[in-house]
């Protein structure tokens, strides 16, 4: 009687730990898809913003044309400005969502692609360069290319 007992007390902690296990990973994706919508609403924020940059602009230069204003341009460039910011803001926000959806940014094209894809979905470019080492042969993100390539 006391082995039955054993062997249901056995399957009850199995069963505890199986329930305790599943709990943390519920968990730990609910945590991420949470921090995912955080930063979209950031993104959706910072290009609210953006907008009425743009809006701001065109009443300004609309004005500034009715009255033959001269610094019509100084403020646009301030204006500009302003975007460029709010652009870099969002490019770090989207980085951060990148990261959090566990994707890797073609260095061409600039489209997000699974971690274990070899190449872009979208342009074919290889997303990784393989190391000189062979030894090793640690796979390495690509290097963006730059102008002076």
């Amino acid at each position: 009687m006391d082995e039955v007992f054993d062997r249901i007390k056995e399957q009850a902690n199995k069963a505890k730990d199986g329930a305790v296990k599943i709990t943390k990973t519920v968990i730990d994706r609910t945590n991420n898809v949470v921090s995912q919508t955080k930063l979209k609403y950031a993104i959706s924020e910072t290009s609210g913003k953006i907008d009425d940059i743009y809006k701001e602009m065109g009443k300004a230069v609309y004005e500034r044309y009715l009255s033959d204003d001269e610094t019509c341009c100084d403020k646009m460039r301030e204006m500009c400005g302003k975007i460029d910011a709010l652009n870099e803001e969002i490019d770090t926000l989207n980085d951060q969502l990148a990261e959090l959806k566990k994707t890797v940014k073609c260095t061409k094209c600039g489209a997000q692609n699974n971690t274990g894809s070899a190449y872009c979905s979208k342009c074919g470019e290889k997303l990784y360069e393989e190391s000189e080492d062979e030894q090793t042969a640690e796979v390495k993100p690509k290097k963006p290319e730059t102008d002076e390539d």
